[in-house]
């Protein structure tokens, strides 16, 4: 679990301090001008006193970034993921059945956190001076890679093991992104968010589970036909989530939900707070969700 807590808390970091190409989206009415989401910004040149990283190329900066990531991944299962404890270890963890590890919510967790991840460093890519294909293309490979890093540290651990299931859901993760940033009319009007909740008690902010709810959010915002109105700001989610997984005193349930939502996201962004509403695409504020759930057990 601790494994998409790193990647989580990378991504968020990302999101909340990479230079944004991302303008309030109401101001885009045509569909056939060129769309904000793909602008690329234009690098300042570094001057003497930026320091070594600002002086290096474009292609040294990934090169390195990923390396570093690697490095991290390395020493971090090395001391808490039991890394090199034994041979080839392969988890059979399952799907979304009831008897799978954590109901599939982790599987979510896995497509959730290599999407926001590879949408970061398409960001912090961008900034480097990559245009947006080869920015994307680059972020979602980094991030598809080091869930695979990831993966492989696990096959040599005991105590965690290779899941084929995780690494699919990975790989649609990054695909998803590269769609989400070739087609700018879908990403302006669908979010994949995870919510954070206190219902029960907290194990890890990132992988506590029965905390969780992850969800794809229909945003109205998206259609030009809203946007001078107080539409802009309604929202439809459709979600999953697991409870009791890993808790001795409750028992495993998995559900559905539907449900309506303000967009906060639109708010800030109109607002002047660019990165806080950019974040708030990928994480839903609590409890601000009314929900309506089913109950698949």
């Amino acid at each position: 679990m601790t494994r998409i807590l790193l990647l989580s808390a990378s991504s968020l970091a990302l999101l909340a301090a990479a230079p944004l190409a991302v303008a309030p989206v109401h101001a885009q009415t045509s569909l056939d001008s060129p769309s904000i989401l793909t602008a690329t910004p234009t690098p300042l040149a570094p001057s003497p006193s930026d320091g070594w990283w600002s002086g290096q190329p474009k292609e040294n900066k990934l090169l390195y970034t990923n390396l570093a990531a690697a490095a991290l991944i390395g020493i971090w299962g090395f001391i808490e993921w039991d890394y090199g404890s034994g041979g080839w270890n392969e988890a059979d963890e399952g799907w979304f059945e009831r008897d799978s590890k954590y109901g599939g919510a982790d599987k979510v967790g896995h497509f959730w956190s290599t999407y926001a991840f590879a949408d970061a460093l398409t960001g912090l890519y961008k900034s480097w001076g990559y245009d947006s294909a080869k920015a994307n293309t680059y972020a979602a490979l980094s991030a598809w890679a080091v869930q695979l890093a990831m993966e492989l540290g696990d096959a040599t651990s005991e105590s965690q093991g290779f899941s084929s299931e995780d690494l699919i859901m990975n790989t649609v993760g990054a695909l998803t992104s590269v769609v989400m940033e070739h087609v700018p009319e879908l990403d302006r009007k669908i979010d994949f968010r995870v919510e954070y909740v206190f219902d029960s008690a907290v194990n890890g902010i990132f992988d506590d589970y029965s905390n969780h709810y992850y969800s794809v959010v229909l945003k109205l915002d998206g259609f030009d036909v809203f946007h001078d109105n107080f539409m802009k700001f309604v929202e439809f989610h459709a979600g999953y989530y697991s409870r009791g997984y890993g808790e001795d005193d409750e028992e495993d349930t998995r559900s559905t939900y539907a449900g309506i939502g303000f967009n906060f996201s639109r708010l800030l962004m109109d607002n002047g707070w660019e990165k806080t509403g950019k974040t708030l695409e990928y994480l839903q504020l609590p409890y601000t969700v009314p929900k309506v759930s089913h109950d698949l057990d």
